[in-house]
């Protein structure tokens, strides 16, 4: 889950030991290409679609978190990809989310209204940050999970797929069978 976020979940220290192990550079290496500026996206000059929305209370459930965002105009129909990765072994959400906007437009008004701000449930202390996500767009969401241990597990626990455009655009589909045409 986490390979397409900002890190694995091993420590940062021992990422620094694995990564110059291998001579490469520690995991903490230049992000930069990850953070979100909002007037490049305004402006039409980035026009990736996929964020991480990250610092998400733990208790938060897939539903609650999408039911959050869809009360606030970035639900489905605007959004056609949406994964909450949860921890099988305590049941809470890892806290991290991914979530693929149709137009990158859109992403300006939910960086507005989310960025920066406490959540509003379960009287936490995070403050929500939101970065791309390293895979970008719908398809490269649902290559990545597509193949993966993930989808033997109940429907709760797997990303929420939506239809993109048309008539139906909002709509819930079932995850994609590998190789199948996902728009």
């Amino acid at each position: 889950d986490s390979s397409i976020s900002s890190g694995g979940s091993t420590s940062n220290n021992q990422n620094a030991v694995q990564g110059s192990r291998r001579g490469a550079q520690p995991e903490e290496k230049d992000n930069r290409h990850l953070k979100l500026d909002v007037d490049a996206v305004e402006f039409g000059r980035d026009t990736r679609t996929s964020l991480m929305v990250r610092n998400i209370p733990n208790k938060y459930t897939q539903q609650m978190l999408l039911s959050e965002f869809t009360d606030n105009g970035h639900g489905p129909g605007k959004i056609d990809f949406f994964y909450l990765p949860i921890d099988f072994k305590n049941k809470c959400n890892r806290g991290y989310a991914f979530v693929n906007f149709v137009n990158h437009r859109d992403i300006v008004q939910f960086y507005h209204q989310y960025f920066g701000q406490n959540w509003r449930v379960f009287n936490s202390d995070k403050i929500c940050d939101i970065t791309y996500a390293r895979i970008q767009g719908k398809a490269g969401m649902l290559k990545r999970f597509e193949n993966s241990a993930l989808m033997e597990k109940d429907e709760e626990y797997k990303p929420l797929v939506f239809v993109s455009h048309g008539e139906e655009k909002g709509s819930r589909l079932s995850f994609p069978t590998p190789g199948a045409n996902n728009t």
